[in-house]
């Protein structure tokens, strides 16, 4: 029976933990084990673990005595992990049911693929998404592919968040990168994506919960951010892992190609919101990595773009009103 270790990373999270393990321990897998690692919370987050662990023997908990940032718990999950396969959920995440079953037996049918993405699922309401809600089955894609499609998708949420891993694989594409704050997952999985093929669910993995505690806000609240953590990622993959696979140059142009028009578009929106100075600042930004569009406009990007010709319509259309 294939095995898996869950490592739960855990912030001051202790409203959250108890329905997040539950998520994992509902999945009908038999050899799971869950590992919290808790980075010096200061609410109730180490007595609500302790209580989880004490209840339930595939549950473990480890207490850092001092705050040491999330890229911590990251690698230290991967140093710890023992099984077969390799997850990292967030404590303020959820594993969507039948989801963890559903990609272990997709990597025991497809053995020359690396991980499971799911579907990105951001959860704001009480309830999550269903299972009756999400659509069943997945496709298998070769690395190099999974790879391109990341670069053209940009300004899209992939998924990442939460991915399973064959843990040989993760041990030796390595730990976290701690230089990258919010987009060391889509740099990890773009490094795994050069190891072999890519399990894509058509549901989600994990249900990412947004709420106003979240480490992610500062993304959601500010898009030249978000654009600049994103290529910084980019950037990160293709001089290092990436520099030697096929098409290299060419998808590292395709990534900051792409990045540039979507910040061009978006400072549009910006502006014609009355945004002005972020608007600004992300006219300055795109245009630094594509001079050329000061001349011509990127318009193709809108076709492109799904959804893109609407939101403009509707943005000239409450400005003629």
């Amino acid at each position: 029976m294939p095995s898996v270790d869950v490592i739960i990373p855990c912030y001051n999270y202790a409203d959250y933990l108890p329905q997040c393990v539950d998520s994992v321990l509902s999945q009908g897998v038999s050899e799971v084990r869950i590992v919290i690692i808790d980075n010096a919370s200061t609410d109730n987050s180490v007595a609500v673990a302790r209580h989880l662990a004490e209840s339930d023997p595939r549950i473990e908990l480890v207490c850092h005595p001092e705050n040491l940032g999330p890229h911590a718990s990251f690698n230290e999950g991967i140093d710890l992990a023992r099984a077969d396969y390799f997850v990292i959920l967030c404590a303020d995440d959820l594993m969507q049911a039948g989801s963890l079953k559903r990609g272990i037996e997709a990597l025991e049918q497809n053995p020359g693929a690396i991980f499971v993405v799911g579907a990105s699922t951001p959860w704001a309401g009480q309830m999550p998404p269903q299972p009756t809600d999400q659509p069943e089955g997945w496709s298998v894609q070769s690395g190099l592919d999974y790879i391109e499609l990341c670069c053209q998708a940009i300004g899209k949420n992939p998924g990442v968040h939460a991915i399973l891993v064959r843990t040989s694989a993760q041990k030796a594409a390595g730990h976290y990168r701690a230089s990258l704050k919010h987009m060391d997952d889509l740099e990890m999985a773009l490094r795994l994506g050069c190891m072999g093929s890519v399990v894509c669910l058509h549901a989600a993995l994990a249900i990412q919960r947004l709420h106003a505690a979240n480490l992610s806000n500062v993304l959601w609240e500010d898009r030249l951010k978000d654009l600049r953590e994103q290529q910084a990622a980019f950037d990160s993959f293709f001089r290092q892992e990436g520099r030697n696979i096929p098409r290299s140059l060419e998808l590292h142009r395709v990534a900051t190609r792409r990045t540039a028009e979507t910040a061009f578009w978006s400072a549009v929106s910006h502006i014609y919101r009355g945004k002005t100075a972020a608007g600004l600042g992300l006219f300055k930004y795109s245009l630094g990595l594509r001079p050329s569009l000061a001349l011509i406009p990127p318009v193709s990007h809108l076709f492109r773009t799904n959804g893109a010709l609407k939101r403009v319509a509707e943005l000239l259309s409450a400005g003629i009103h």
